[in-house]
Order: C-alpha cells, then structure tokens, then sequence
C-alpha cells in the first residue's frame, strides 16, 4: 500500500514542500497580496510567494519577456499522458500534463489557464536537475540560491523597476506517487500549494520534471517536480 512522506512503507512514497514570503515595495505599501502558507499531514510544506510593487507601479500586468509560449488546457476535462511515470525520454510529455492538470484545477475555480514562459521553465528545470543530481529537496540550493534569484538569473525578472509577484511548488513521488496526476492531486491536498495553483494573478509558468530520483526514493523509480508562478507588474 503506498504511503505519503514520512511513512516507511514499502511501496511508494511521496512529498511536497512549498516556501513562503512576501517583500514590500520601495514605496512603504505593498500593492500585492500578502503571503500565505500552511502545513498539511504527512508532508513537509511551506509555500514560497513573493512579491514586490516599485514605487510609481500601478496595477498593469503583463507576461513575462517573452510571453508567446505554448499553452496547454485539458480536451473535454481529459489530461493526456497525466498517469504517465516520468523517463528520460519523456520529460516534455509529462511537463505538459503537469500544467494541463493545474489548468483544469484553474479552470474548475473559475481562473484563467496559466501560460509557459521560457524563463520559468529554465528556471524551474535547472533546480528541478540540481535536486535530483544533488540529493537534496528543497528551495534553496546549495549554493543559496533562491526561486527569486533563479527567476533573475534565467531573465523572468528582466528589470530592477518591474514589480512581479511569484511562487514555487516542489513534489516528488516513486513509483505510482511520481506522476503528474499524483504530484497535483497531493499539491491541491496542501493549503499553501493550492493557493499557489489557484491565484487568480498569476499568467506565467514554467515546470520542471526529472525521472531521477534514486537518492531520494531509496532506488525506486518515480519524478521530481518543480512549478515556478509568475506575473509581472508595469
């Protein structure tokens, strides 16, 4: 029988973590919503959210450079490839379910579906590879780097005098527990994820996927997740 988290059984085991923050604006009052987080039972979970609105920065959003990406919604309610375990040679096709499943999440809750920007799929992948490949799971990597100087560094935050407003969800799962249709089901199961999944500001993301979880999973097979949210104020 699987188990999530912490459970030493012996079939499939999965967690979520998330990071939470909020940052004001140089001009003393934050025109974004503030953070938000919580805990959920046999999981790690934090939510990582943070916002920032310069001074003189009315409420015009707009997508990240460049917004032109490809888009993915479920046909007829129905996600493709959503049951399927992450390989080598299948990474796209599951982060396309990956995001078609948080757009129909979207979809049920009255939000507009979410659009890949190629600086958070960089963004999202490069720590989604650093985790499995460094045995580590969590936001920061080892070199302290954080989801907001990643988003800078792979260019989403293009500008010092742009206000934005982002998020990260991270999961990973063996065996049956590592396919996009658990990791979403077990995020929207978690406060802090699901807020992240639903916010009705967010237009940008980008979704990390990588089979190699060995380190984690104890030699079981199986995914880990990275989904970075975005939108840009100016």
């Amino acid at each position: 029988m699987a188990r999530i988290a912490m459970a030493s059984a012996t079939a499939a085991v999965a967690m979520l973590l998330a990071f939470s923050a909020t940052a004001i604006g140089s001009s003393g009052k934050s025109r974004c919503p503030a953070a938000h987080g919580a805990s959920a039972p046999h999981s790690g979970t934090r939510s990582f959210h943070q916002s920032h609105c310069p001074k003189g920065h009315g409420h015009r959003r707009h997508h990240g450079k460049p917004a032109h990406l490809l888009f993915f919604s479920p046909h007829h309610g129905h996600c493709t490839d959503a049951r399927m375990q992450p390989s080598a040679s299948n990474v796209a096709q599951v982060r396309a379910a990956t995001l078609c499943l948080v757009n129909r999440e979207r979809a049920r809750h009255g939000e507009r579906a979410l659009h890949w920007n190629i600086h958070l799929v960089t963004a999202a992948q490069g720590h989604t590879v650093s985790m499995a490949f460094g045995n580590y799971f969590e936001h920061v990597g080892p070199g302290g780097q954080t989801p907001l100087s990643r988003m800078r560094r792979d260019g989403y935050i293009y500008s010092s005098r742009v206000g934005f407003e982002v998020a990260e969800n991270i999961g990973w799962g063996s065996l049956w527990l590592g396919t996009p249709r658990a990791v979403v089901a077990a995020w929207m199961r978690s406060a802090g994820h699901r807020a992240n999944i639903l916010d009705r500001r967010f237009r940008d993301t980008g979704v990390g996927v990588s089979p190699h979880v060995n380190g984690l999973a104890h030699g079981q097979s199986g995914g880990i997740y990275t989904q970075d949210f975005g939108v840009l104020v100016g």
